[in-house]
């Protein structure tokens, strides 16, 4: 009996100390893995998590709202504890239970400052939050640059491609390890188990304590990719409305790509090699649209496509440290296309038959 209490106690303070931001890679793994058990974890997890959020972060819920969130909660938990069915073995009734038991005991603590907010929040006059001022550093590598390095107060080493734009807090402590992307950028990132380092994207959030990864988040881009080299990443993404869609754990090796449009992620193995710092853009099977989007950032050129061309697929690898026409005609390898600038602009359609 001590046994199962202990791993109530256990399963209850890896919870708490992800919501506390104080969760090491190794216990972070492991909440993980319980999480992935079953959906009934799953689900109580981010009733949980939202319900922190509104506490933490102060969202605006009517005491009606608020009253519901919690009550559902409870009868969530209270509904998961009925009997079994004769069908399930005695070892999965044990389990089943287990789990519930674990869960009630962490939603016990939070649903108690819950109530703690409730009594003490209708009672206390609103008085005006003190706004604090963050100032910040802004990082902007234009098109047709060159990469940039920089090295945060924490040790963090990271490199923004071009067309990208870094910000971070202006004479931050170590221990203040947040910045917000819009571009791609390699990070390596200091270990650091007691304070997260956190990357906000335009709608994914990147929470890690020591690893490295690649990010690519092109604002003028729809697939938005994470790139596992070493460690663990805690990846969140989000609507447009900022609602959560998902929230994964990527290993070495792995990569995430999220559609914003669709909010489907799909997770797969893939080469962890950067092929942009080595000057190089691997692609395979990309339509020559999302291609070109590309070749703008590196050469700092307006290229405009005929419709019939945009959705050709292509497979192959471009070196940007070749002149933009040795560019063109690697894509037109096969004589398929045609090119004509005017002006500043460069035109590309498909030959005629």
């Amino acid at each position: 009996m001590q046994k199962e209490q202990d791993i109530e106690r256990q399963i209850a303070e890896w919870v708490i100390r992800y919501f506390n931001r104080d969760i090491s890679n190794k216990d972070l793994k492991k909440l993980d893995q319980w999480i992935q058990e079953s959906p009934e974890n799953k689900e109580i997890f981010f009733q949980l998590k939202n319900i922190h959020d509104v506490i933490r972060y102060r969202k605006l819920q009517s005491k009606e709202e608020r009253t519901a969130s919690w009550q559902k909660l409870e009868q969530k938990i209270a509904l998961s504890k009925v009997a079994s069915t004769p069908s399930v073995s005695g070892k999965q009734i044990f389990m089943t239970t287990l789990r519930y038991i674990a869960i009630a005991a962490v939603a016990s603590v939070l649903l108690f400052v819950i109530r703690w907010n409730y009594t003490h929040q209708e009672d206390l006059p609103e008085s005006p939050v003190p706004q604090i001022e963050a100032s910040y550093h802004e990082i902007h590598i234009p098109k047709g640059g060159k990469a940039g390095f920089i090295t945060l107060a924490d040790g963090t080493g990271i490199r923004l491609n071009v067309a990208g734009t870094l910000r971070y807090q202006a004479n931050s402590a170590a221990n203040s390890r947040e910045v917000f992307l819009d571009g791609e950028a390699w990070f390596d990132v200091k270990e650091d188990e007691k304070n997260p380092f956190i990357v906000h994207l335009p709608h994914q959030t990147i929470t890690v304590y020591g690893t490295s990864f690649n990010v690519e988040a092109y604002p003028d881009e729809t697939i938005h990719k994470v790139t596992l080299l070493s460690g663990n990443i805690s990846l969140e993404t989000n609507n447009s409305e900022g609602e959560l869609i998902n929230q994964i754990n990527l290993h070495p090796g792995q990569q995430a790509s999220f559609d914003i449009v669709s909010g489907l992620v799909a997770v797969e193995n893939t080469d962890t090699s950067v092929a942009w710092m080595r000057g190089e853009y691997k692609f395979k099977d990309e339509t020559l649209e999302n291609i070109i989007k590309r070749v703008e950032k590196y050469y700092d050129v307006t290229i405009s496509l005929s419709d019939e061309v945009k959705q050709i697929c292509y497979t192959g690898t471009l070196y940007f440290d070749r002149s933009i026409e040795e560019t063109l005609l690697v894509i037109n390898y096969n004589k398929r296309l045609n090119y004509r600038q005017i002006e500043k602009t460069i035109y590309i359609a498909k030959i005629d038959n």
